[in-house]
Order: structure tokens, then C-alpha cells, then sequence
């Protein structure tokens, strides 16, 4: 099983197929609409860039995969049992997107998916401090309260596996949004999960990170639109990407956005994907 989507899984991953049936005027404008012309311009120079920083001229899915993230090794030390890397070691490992599929496929093969929650949490979080405090409230509670049992958070976990597999990624967030929560878990980690689970699989759409930091560049997309016709009578841009719990009909809206603006990307002859579009969106130092 290979990371990224086969060909026969990209045809189906069609904007127009993902774009909710009940998807407001302004949000079918925008997505409809697609990137502008010097939004496709920035994102093809953010590409460059990137891959200068890469070593030259790659493809979509090797650009993702590699894209890094520095570790603090001790830091970690009390989840180490599910760590790909040696939180005894003395110097800082880079742990990428093809890493920590890896251990996706692990995950899937045993069945057992605490490894990637830890792993992805450990990814998103770097080398910022506060990363293990938040990790062992998800795993053992906070404040005096008792979390979830491991074997609950397994089950919530495949449980939502179960759902992206089945019937896709709004499903699967919007189980962990709700009926199959699991505390101090939000959206920006476990999209972060199902992204990262969803690698593993086939046949789907990629479920994608959402974030802060990505929540305002689509504030920013929607911004830029307001002045449209289709835009007249609806919510504020900034109202619309207000966090950090977004509903799960405001990430399929961002889902279908990305696959959009990657179709449109491609058209140029270049392969784009939207783990692509994702990451250097993400990347930016400012908005688009």
C-alpha cells in the first residue's frame, strides 16, 4: 500500500462529487469559483521554493512526504513505547509525513492506532514545549479528572478509522467532534490522525489537517470573495472560519476547496495534490 491516492481513487476525488449537497452561495461561489490566477501564481512559487529546499524538481507525493519536523527527543519520553524514533537519544531527530505513514501502516496492520495518535501529536507539536503536557491529558486525563481508558481510546480511535474507510473523512471528523470525542483531542490534532490514517488507505479522498494557521488562510480565500454576487447574503468570512471546533460541514467545505485548487493547479502539467496545496498553505509566512 503506497502513500498518496492511485489513479483510480483521484478520478474519484472530484471536487464537485465532495462539495456538500447543502452547501451555502457563498461557499458553492468560492469553491466553484476556484483559486485566482495570482493565487495559482503564488502557490506555483511557493512550490519552487520548496522544492529547492528539497533538492530540485520532485513529485507531489515525495514533496509531501519529506516535508519534516524537528523533535525534541527527552521531551517525549514517557510515550516512547509508541514512538518511531529514541526519546533517549541525544540528538534531535526530523520526523516527516512518510515516517509517520509508516506508522500508519503499522497501525493498520496490528489494528492498534494509539502509536499514531502519539506519533502525529508528537509531529504537529515539534519542538514547542507544551506538546507532552497536552499528550498525557488525552491519554490520562487533566485537572484531577480521569481520562478515557486506553482501550476506550483505542476502540474511539478504530472507530473513526472504521469511518474514514467506510464512509469518508466528514464522517470520521465528525465522530470525533462528537459521540466518539476524546478529551483535550480537538480538530487541529485529529485531522492530524485521520490525515495520516487516511494515507494508508485507498479509494478515498484524503481526510486533510485543519488548523488554526490554515483556517486563516481559508478566511482569507473567503475574504478576498466577499464583494462576489454569491457572497451578498452570507456570513462573514471571518465568522464562517472561526475555531478551533469547526462542524464537520465546514471541513468538508475546506476538503473540497483543496481538491479544487489542486485539480486547478495541475492543469498547468504539473502534478499537484492537496496534501500539497495543504502544506504550503501551512508553510506561509503570511497570507496568500
Amino acid at each position: 500500500m503506497t502513500a498518496g491516492l492511485n489513479d483510480t481513487a483521484a478520478q474519484r476525488c472530484d471536487y464537485r462529487t465532495l462539495l456538500p449537497d447543502d452547501a451555502s452561495v457563498y461557499d458553492r461561489g468560492v469553491v466553484e469559483g476556484g483559486l485566482a490566477p495570482e493565487e495559482q501564481g503564488w502557490l506555483r512559487q511557493q512550490r519552487l521554493e520548496w522544492e529547492l529546499r528539497s533538492g530540485g524538481h520532485r513529485g507531489a507525493e515525495d514533496l509531501v512526504s519529506g516535508h519534516s519536523i524537528g523533535i525534541v527527543p527527552a521531551r517525549w519520553a514517557k510515550f516512547n513505547q509508541w514512538l518511531p524514533f529514541d526519546a533517549a537519544a541525544t540528538s534531535p531527530p526530523a520526523l516527516n509525513r512518510g515516517e509517520v505513514t509508516k506508522v500508519a501502516l503499522r497501525c493498520r496492520e496490528s489494528e492498534l492506532w494509539l502509536p499514531l495518535l502519539v506519533t502525529s501529536f508528537a509531529w504537529g507539536w515539534g519542538n514547542r514545549g507544551f506538546g507532552p503536557i497536552r499528550l498525557r491529558w488525552v491519554l490520562n486525563g487533566k485537572g484531577g479528572s480521569p481520562g478515557l481508558s486506553s482501550n476506550e481510546i483505542e476502540e474511539r480511535l478504530a472507530a473513526a478509522v472504521d469511518a474514514l474507510d467506510q464512509q469518508g473523512a466528514r464522517s470520521a471528523y465528525q465522530l470525533l467532534l462528537n459521540a466518539g470525542k476524546i478529551s483535550e483531542f480537538g480538530p487541529a490534532f485529529f485531522t492530524k490522525f485521520l490525515y495520516f490514517a487516511s494515507r494508508t488507505g485507498q479509494g478515498r479522498c484524503p481526510a486533510l489537517i485543519l488548523d488554526g494557521r490554515l483556517a486563516r488562510q481559508m478566511r482569507g480565500f473567503w475574504e478576498r470573495r466577499a464583494n462576489e454576487p454569491y457572497a451578498e447574503n452570507g456570513s462573514s468570512a471571518r465568522w464562517l472560519w472561526q475555531g478551533p471546533r469547526w462542524s464537520d460541514y465546514r471541513y468538508q467545505i475546506y476538503r473540497t476547496f483543496m481538491v479544487r485548487s489542486a485539480s486547478q493547479l495541475s492543469e498547468s502539467g504539473d502534478r499537484w495534490i492537496p496534501e500539497l496545496v495543504e502544506l504550503l498553505l501551512f508553510r506561509a509566512t503570511r497570507a496568500v
